[in-house]
């Protein structure tokens, strides 16, 4: 199980930001003073610090060593400060990552996924699919390569599907829970996926993947309009590509066919 230290002085936020935790199946331990940090550090390692930055005494974003003293954990600064201002206060701290105020099931996830090591990963995200059959054994459908859309625009993916169908078998789907239902029952040979979805979100579905089917991660190409705060919890190295919404219609086939060339 994941255990997230949370660290902010503001009551609200620690409570809010616990029951997000829990919600995930996470072990969530809540410290608002310098004192109980103390304490915390004190008791079992988290895996992870999400650490306020505008703290009373000493600024979050210079808590690094101190945290480090005792484990060597990722700390991830969550602060309501404008972006540019929390982006140079990161580039001058030793965190490894950053996120704006609200806390989001979005961010959590994204910054859980990225950061925290895939043996404490929990697979809450498949429990909510139900039973599949039986695992494809052939990518292909009738020879033609597979292709898995996940999209829930629906303009966007009507027009997804349209400069795809001519390169393989397209199938769409609108959110989180019918990609990984899709990816439990289905080989594919390339995945489109946008990030923002409604349940369960592109997070999620990468999650599974490095968990459930990692050979599928190199045939993913993300397509989003997520910003940078978002985006550095994804790890473009283990991905084919990323694609940044509004993006270029005649990219995304050229990026598809390159990556379905050999195997079509």
């Amino acid at each position: 199980m994941v255990r997230v230290l949370i660290v902010d002085d503001n009551a609200t936020f620690r409570s809010q930001a616990r029951r997000l935790c829990e919600a995930e199946g996470f072990e969530a331990v809540a410290v608002g003073t310098l004192e109980e940090l103390h304490l915390a550090l004190e008791g079992p390692a988290p895996d992870i610090v999400l650490m306020d930055v505008d703290l009373p005494t000493i600024p979050g974003h210079r808590l690094g060593s101190l945290v480090r003293s005792r484990h060597q954990v990722p700390i991830c600064l969550v602060s309501a400060f404008p972006e540019d201002k929390l982006r140079k206060m990161f580039e001058q701290s030793d965190a490894n990552g950053w996120i704006p105020k609200p806390l989001t099931r979005d961010k959590l996830i994204g910054v859980v996924t990225r950061l925290v090591g895939r043996d404490k990963l929990t697979d809450r995200a498949v429990k909510v699919v139900a039973a599949a059959p039986a695992l494809e054994t052939a990518a292909t459908d009738g020879g033609r390569p597979k292709i898995l859309v996940v999209e829930d625009d629906p303009l966007l993916s009507d027009r997804i599907e349209l400069v795809l169908q001519s390169l393989g078998s397209v199938k769409t789907v609108v959110d989180g829970e019918g990609a990984i239902s899709e990816l439990f029952t289905g080989f594919f040979d390339a995945i489109v996926l946008d990030l923002m979805l409604p349940r369960l979100s592109g997070f999620d579905v990468i999650r599974h993947l490095m968990m459930r089917r990692p050979d599928l991660l190199k045939s993913t190409i993300i397509v989003t309009g997520a910003q940078d705060s978002t985006l550095q919890f994804i790890d473009a190295n283990e991905l084919y590509a990323v694609l940044h919404k509004p993006f270029d219609f005649n990219e995304l086939p050229r990026l598809v066919s390159e990556l379905i060339g050999p195997k079509g």
